[in-house]
């Protein structure tokens, strides 16, 4: 039994590692890609502040970055949500729960995604604290630990999707959201590794 079990984890750990192999693979094979870079200079987003991002240069806003309080009666709690919000030919990465990937450096961002879609005019809660009328407050979202991670972004123009990325990291201690670099391709429909 124990020989049986030894065996059927061995080939179990190569076929983890070889999956991994293949995704970082994917993402060193990408072709070069011209990209147009933003620094963010840290930008810092608190409670009732806000930041619009140009991503591509054009003199439109692209993304908000913002905060907003909602007091639930019924929960008897309020909650502080950090968000970020998409405009009109621009898209946020979403899944069934509204919330997007929190990307790692080298990872890919392309146009088809398992279990999330491309959406425009939409808007993401990144992180939120929740604050009860009684006990300690906690913080819940897929990037309350964001330590320089990537939000995948897409802006459409005529009709082609460009990819890029903004580089976040997130402070429940100070309670903010911190922007650092953000970055958008100058080619349509090219695959771009976050951070690159």
């Amino acid at each position: 039994m124990m020989k049986a079990l030894k065996a059927l984890i061995v080939p179990l750990w190569l076929i983890t590692l070889a999956a991994v192999a293949c995704m970082k693979k994917a993402a060193e094979e990408l072709p070069q890609v011209q990209m147009r870079y933003t620094n963010l200079q840290n930008q810092e987003i608190k409670a009732n502040e806000y930041y619009h991002l140009d991503i591509d240069g054009n003199g439109t806003v692209d993304y908000t970055f913002h905060t907003y309080l909602v007091g639930d009666p019924i929960l008897r709690h309020d909650r502080k949500q950090f968000l970020v919000s998409s405009k009109i030919e621009t898209n946020l990465l979403t899944n069934e729960n509204d919330e997007s990937p929190l990307l790692y450096n080298g990872d890919v961002i392309r146009a088809k995604w398992d279990s999330y879609n491309w959406f425009e005019v939409s808007s993401i809660v990144l992180a939120e604290q929740i604050i009860p009328e009684t006990g300690k407050n906690t913080w819940r979202g897929l990037w309350k630990s964001a330590k320089h991670n990537f939000l995948p972004v897409q802006v459409m123009r005529g009709g082609a999707p460009y990819h890029g990325w903004i580089e976040i990291s997130f402070d429940t201690v100070n309670q903010k959201l911190v922007l650092h670099k953000a970055a958008i391709s100058m080619e349509a429909n090219v695959e771009v590794a976050a951070g690159n």
